[in-house]
């Protein structure tokens, strides 16, 4: 940088930059002179701008591009310059409101305050003068966007302005308060708050800004798909879900016969839960007039559907790409694998890896058991895994196998029977799911055992001990609500089925529409909503809701309701919402009620990374006001979604395992 032009420099300069030739040019020197003004104006000095602006008036339209070419980049700093050179007409073209001019006011030195409040007064501009000075307002400055207080916090650092920047970090909204504690240095981070401000460094604010744009606005999205609803799919981090989805015929819809030149259509939508968009990705013509037998699986960067019928199906990549990955064959359902996706096929264990175009079938380890050899129909078996500790286990005819994801087959539970004394059940709509790398549990439901509405279902419950043999550790006939509540199944990684079973109490094996039955009407997801309709068992009454799909967390559920022909996909989430209003209020908005919130909140949400945020939450508005909390230590935490080990072992009728209670034994070992 040059040196700072003084008062005498600066006269000197004009008096040779104001020597023309007789065509009005400059000569040599006065051009030489002016680009020293120009430069020393770009470079911020104080006496030269002033200079300028005093004379803006007759500046011939050259000498005004020549100081336009010299201003600064960004633009608050620009609309800043633009002022304090006298060019009105060009800063008002830039910042018609003078939102840009208050926040480079509010980022300044005092000595750039007191001279841009001068330009302000001459000009007369109330307005501006108004969103300008009013700017400096602690509640103004928390509701900037992410880019301007990191333009605000950057010129803070860059002026060494600690006591502003540590004000700041206290009282914007938690990701931009972390964004601006991440540019003090660590030995600023001092005083009565630096445990605050260790904190909010330790955390990245773009993280924790993706993570609150991800989480709905809404308690409920509702998506009209003027056709059947077939299946919804999660992504891993809960950001969107698939939507799968068929049309009919119009004829058919009209209650005329069967089309023979018409068909309908499979359609896979993608909502994005943050922003409660949704944008079609899938369009299939159907080969037939009907097609049922769908499921949709997402795996984060693609989503793959299963479809076919009479045990025979297809598998394909629909999004971002369409690719077919196996036509006409015998397998199971998908589920999500650590490279993709998995199924089992007729030649074993396989994979559809991310980007692939074919099966990845894996063989046993020598001398280990071939899955070929323990599932007899691949297409009717049924799949949960645990993908992050490279689990599978797939129950076939009553018995379950757990499998490693390379083919190692490491414990097989005989189930079958359990259901109906005496006897194989005639088991339908069978549930599985991994409760941790070392637990599973299996639902089975045997319509013809006894004579409740609520009876012929069962419930079991089994451990693997490291190095040791699968135990039964619980076991339960009846819904499984009537043992376990929903409370001890919050933050568990539930397979989609299974938890479906959870949220029905009373199946329907009459059905034709593909689904378990009903949802129980008093499940939390629900509460305030109309309730489903009063239809009984093989009905298809309007108001009646069938659950479909499960976030990771537990926090967010996708239901399906209507009329076969005209239904409605619905995504309830009666928390997260809450949770995004609070994490983007500022912190100088927050008081007492807004703790008590978060803290009624962490007793309800099980997503680990939207807890993780509350916490930190909880922590700030707490320290705020004055009050002792460690940050982490909170009440009702939620385990884990791979914490659970199951108890001592029990009979089936006394046993009383509970998922929470074993998590806290865990704890205290």
């Amino acid at each position: 940088m040059a040196k700072e032009l003084t008062a005498e420099d600066t006269a000197r300069l004009l008096e040779r930059a104001a020597r023309r030739r007789s065509d009005g040019s400059r000569g040599m020197r006065a051009r030489h002179a002016w680009r020293r003004l120009v430069q020393a104006c770009g470079e911020g000095s104080s006496v030269a701008q002033d200079e300028v602006r005093g004379m803006a008036a007759g500046l011939p339209e050259s000498d005004v591009l020549e100081l336009l070419a010299a201003a600064p980049e960004e633009p608050a700093d620009r609309a800043a310059y633009l002022a304090l050179i006298g060019q009105t007409a060009q800063r008002e073209a830039l910042d018609p409101d003078g939102s840009l001019l208050a926040l480079a006011y509010r980022a300044a030195t005092g000595e750039v305050r007191t001279r841009l409040r001068t330009v302000m007064a001459a000009e007369g501009d109330a307005e501006v003068i108004r969103v300008v000075v009013t700017g400096e307002q602690r509640d103004r400055i928390a509701e900037l966007s992410y880019d301007e207080l990191d333009y605000l916090g950057r010129h803070f650092a860059e002026h060494q302005r600690w006591d502003e920047l540590r004000r700041l970090a206290r009282d914007l909204p938690l990701d931009r308060a972390v964004a601006a504690a991440a540019l003090l240095p660590a030995h600023e981070r001092t005083g009565g708050h630096a445990e605050l401000l260790t904190a909010l460094a330790g955390h990245s604010g773009r993280q924790l800004r993706s993570l609150a744009e991800r989480l709905p606005q809404r308690r409920v999205i509702r998506w009209d798909t003027h056709g059947y609803v077939l299946r919804a799919s999660f992504a891993p981090d809960g950001s969107e879900v698939a939507l799968s989805h068929q049309t009919f015929p119009e004829a058919f819809v009209r209650g005329e016969p069967r089309p023979q030149d018409e068909a309908g259509e499979h359609i896979v939508d993608m909502l994005r839960l943050g922003t409660g968009v949704v944008e079609r990705r899938f369009v299939q013509r159907l080969p037939e007039w009907y097609q049922t037998e769908s499921s949709v699986l997402h795996v984060g960067n693609e989503v793959l559907v299963r479809w076919g019928h009479a045990g025979r199906y297809s598998v394909a990549c629909v999004v971002p790409d369409h690719r077919v990955i196996c036509t006409g064959a015998a397998v199971s359902d998908l589920r999500r694998a650590s490279t993709g996706a998995v199924l089992i096929g007729p030649d074993g264990l396989a994979f559809a890896d991310r980007g692939a175009s074919a099966l990845r079938y894996v063989a046993p380890p020598r001398g280990g058991t071939d899955l070929r050899t323990l599932v007899a129909d691949p297409a009717a078996c049924v799949l949960a895994t645990l993908p992050a500790f490279r689990r599978i286990a797939c129950c076939d005819r009553g018995k379950v196998h757990v499998v490693r994801e390379d083919g190692e087959v490491l414990h097989t539970i005989v189930a079958r029977g359990e259901a109906r004394s005496g006897g194989v059940p005639r088991v339908v709509h069978p549930a599985l799911s991994f409760l941790s790398p070392d637990a599973v549990a299996l639902y089975l439901y045997d319509p013809g055992f006894g004579h409740g509405k609520r009876s012929g279902q069962h419930t079991g419950i089994w451990e693997f001990p490291p190095g040791g043999t699968a135990r039964h550790a619980a076991s339960h006939q009846g819904a499984i609500r009537d043992r376990w509540p929903l409370e001890e199944w919050r933050g568990r990684p539930l397979d989609d089925t299974f938890a479906a079973r959870l949220l029905t109490s009373v199946p329907d094996s009459r059905a034709d529409n593909g689904q378990f039955g009903p949802m129980d009407d008093d499940v939390p997801w629900l509460h305030g909503l109309d309730k489903p309709g009063s239809g009984g068992p093989g009905t298809t009454s309007a108001a009646a809701r069938y659950a479909l799909a499960v976030a990771p967390g537990g926090d967010t559920l996708v239901t399906a309701t209507g009329h076969p022909l005209r239904m409605r996909f619905e995504v309830h989430s009666p928390h997260l919402p809450t949770a995004r209003e609070l994490l983007e209020r500022p912190l100088a908005h927050g008081g007492p009620r807004d703790l008590q919130r978060v803290r009624e909140l962490l007793a309800t949400i099980g997503d680990p990374a939207v807890r993780a945020a509350l916490e930190l939450l909880e922590f700030c508005l707490a320290e705020r006001l004055g009050l002792d909390i460690a940050l982490g230590d909170t009440s009702g935490v939620t385990p884990a979604s791979t914490d659970i080990a199951l108890g001592d072992a029990r009979s089936d009728h006394d046993s009383d395992v509970h998922p929470r209670d074993v998590h806290r034994r865990d704890a205290r070992a």
